[in-house]
């Protein structure tokens, strides 16, 4: 009898656990379609307009507390599954890329629009795999 109290409390105990395979909710995949919108829009028109350095160096801190913002929810949420290699590693380029348009924005070099634009989407798109990695949680 006492055997068997003890498989039903561990029973119980798993059953309780939280699970780490949850999808993301339909918040969590809006507000990521918005944050790599607003990363590339802001970015592609910062660098393809010639903005004055203090702006340039806001779009920048922006554009990097944005990304760095998403990579704390990842890591501090509750019930959250850990990173995979895979995810480390698009993550580690994603803060490294926002040089490629940071730089035209923060000197205020203004590039051709299609340059800008393609420049502004690479962190973007980076963004975008490194969210769409996580939803899978």
């Amino acid at each position: 009898m006492g055997q068997e109290s003890e498989s039903a409390e561990q029973l119980r105990v798993i059953d309780e656990a939280p699970t780490l395979t949850q999808a993301a909710s339909v918040g969590e995949r809006v507000l990521t379609v918005l944050s790599v919108a607003v990363l590339f829009t802001v970015l592609a028109l910062a660098g393809a307009n010639r903005v004055p350095l203090l702006v340039g160096c806001l779009v920048l801190a922006a554009s990097l507390a944005l990304v760095l913002r998403w990579r704390w929810f990842h890591l501090r949420g509750p019930g959250r599954r850990p990173h995979t290699k895979v995810e480390e590693v698009v993550f580690l380029f994603v803060p490294v890329t926002l040089a490629i348009p940071g730089l035209k924005v923060v000197w205020g070099n203004s590039a051709d629009t299609a340059a800008a634009w393609v420049a502004a989407a690479v962190p973007a798109a980076l963004l975008a795999a490194y969210l769409v990695l996580r939803w899978r949680r």
